[in-house]
């Protein structure tokens, strides 16, 4: 009886430090994310277009083998609101101004990154 015990115990023990230790991770990452100064156009690999996010921008992005997808920049934020590819997940992503976030179509090969210019501030513990 005593070991069934100390079981559960064991149990409800991990499981408080672990839903601990996502709490402080998905605090840290809210807290510590940065808003893009740019966006990263690549086709098939190779950049196509840098747009900065604080300028309105319409833009039609031909894809690796034909197609189309229609990139919108409006109040900062990047959106793909168009595009003739078959499944049509990038239209359905949600719109991306953070550091490192991404819009993704992979019919046409196109990548669209949020990236922000590095300052002083941003260098990990290491790098300084």
């Amino acid at each position: 009886m005593k070991k069934t015990y100390n079981r559960k115990n064991d149990i409800i023990l991990l499981l408080i430090l672990a839903i601990a230790g996502l709490c402080v991770t998905g605090g840290y990452r809210l807290l510590h994310r940065t808003t893009g100064d740019t966006v990263t156009i690549t086709v098939d690999g190779r950049t196509y277009r840098t747009l900065p996010l604080s300028v309105d921008t319409t833009l039609d992005i031909p894809g690796a083998d034909g197609g189309t997808n229609h990139l919108e920049i409006k109040n900062g934020h990047a959106s793909i609101t168009e595009a003739d590819c078959p499944d049509k997940l990038c239209v359905h992503q949600t719109s991306i101004r953070h550091n490192g976030e991404s819009l993704v179509c992979l019919p046409h090969k196109v990548i669209v990154k949020v990236t922000a210019n590095a300052s002083e501030d941003d260098l990990d513990g290491v790098a300084k």
